[in-house]
């Protein structure tokens, strides 16, 4: 009889379960036509190694640009040291006939380069595509100091010639002409701090499409009728020849030369002897050859204003790639003077 509640109590709790589920609806069952969940988008690939924007390859450079003129005289050349180390290289006309360089160093360098000598109005302009640098000179016209000094100010560059900052050049002894100052590029930077590092200049690098140029072995660049630079492809290293007046230049090899055609007006400046001084003009557009991997490249430079890059393009309006992981020469010849192959 002391089980009967239990047995009460088991009937009802099975009543009333039996009563509560009258207003669920059925589960349906799953359905064999229905597809299957699908499988979590893979993650985006990690964005490619940042890479020096003067050579195309890493690392991105940390250490500020120095940029340096360089004598290229006749009597100079025999003296030259450091210019294979350059980033980017740009020869351009001086008073006579001459050529000079203005020499980019975008990668530390601890050796010496020279001759350092004077600069010109339109390196100012030059420059003003790489933001604010280090410029190192030795002397100059009166005028043209002055428009150093104002663009100094301006914050445009850092103004160091050898007359300013003695104690950063080496002299070695006087030529028939000059003397010849030596500087090395990493001191500079350590001693005359706030330059930036390299940026973009609106240089492109990559693989040269199959369809893009056409072969050539070498050629020549004619500045003036005192100076013409020859160019010659050496396919064992992969490596352009630079070549000044029939002299072939040590240890100096490019990757890409770029002869970019650019106006040449007289500016307001004259040398010692009274030569007036030509002025490189770098804003605007012209015609241009680029050659790399042995291949010859037609197109247009432009570039828009002061501050802005650089850009070549081919005949389709393309950027055209320079080759990565070599030195960058750059021929600004007067317009009507490009590259002639041969």
């Amino acid at each position: 009889m002391k089980s009967r509640p239990l047995i009460v109590l088991v009937l009802f709790a099975a009543l009333l379960a039996g009563c509560g589920g009258g207003d669920e609806a059925p589960q349906a069952a799953p359905s064999e036509s229905a597809s299957p969940a699908e499988p979590p988008a893979p993650p985006p690939p990690p964005p490619p190694p940042p890479v020096n924007p003067l050579t195309g390859v890493e690392p991105a450079p940390t250490n500020p640009v120095v940029t340096l003129k360089i004598d290229n005289g006749v009597l100079a050349r025999p003296f030259h040291l450091g210019l294979e180390r350059a980033t980017v290289m740009y020869q351009e006309l001086a008073e006579g006939g001459a050529t000079r360089f203005l020499a980019v160093y975008a990668d530390p360098v601890d050796t010496e380069v020279g001759p350092i000598r004077s600069v010109r109005e339109s390196d100012i302009e030059l420059l003003g595509q790489y933001g604010k640098v280090v410029f190192g000179f030795s002397g100059g016209q009166g005028g043209v100091t002055k428009a150093v000094t104002d663009a100094k100010n301006a914050g445009l560059l850092l103004d160091v010639s050898q007359e300013t900052r003695p104690e950063l050049f080496r002299r070695a002894g006087r030529r028939r002409d000059a003397f010849n100052f030596y500087t090395v590029p990493n001191r500079l930077a350590a001693e005359v701090p706030g330059a930036v590092p390299a940026k973009d200049i609106g240089m492109r690098f990559g693989p040269l499409p199959p369809t893009l140029g056409a072969p050539v072995l070498g050629g020549r660049v004619v500045f003036s009728k005192l100076s013409t630079v020859g160019v010659r492809w050496d396919p064992a290293a992969n490596r352009w020849k630079i070549v000044q007046d029939g002299v072939e230049m040590p240890a100096v090899a490019p990757a890409n030369v770029i002869v970019q055609q650019v106006q040449v007006p007289l500016s307001g400046f004259s040398d010692s002897v009274g030569n007036r001084t030509p002025y490189s003009v770098t804003v605007g557009q012209g015609p241009v050859t680029v050659l790399r991997d042995g291949k010859q490249i037609d197109g247009t430079w432009t570039r828009a204003d002061r501050a802005g890059g650089t850009r070549f393009v081919d005949a389709a309006g393309a950027d055209i790639p320079l080759a990565p992981g070599g030195a960058t020469w750059v021929l600004l010849s007067p317009v009507g003077e490009g590259f002639r192959p041969g």
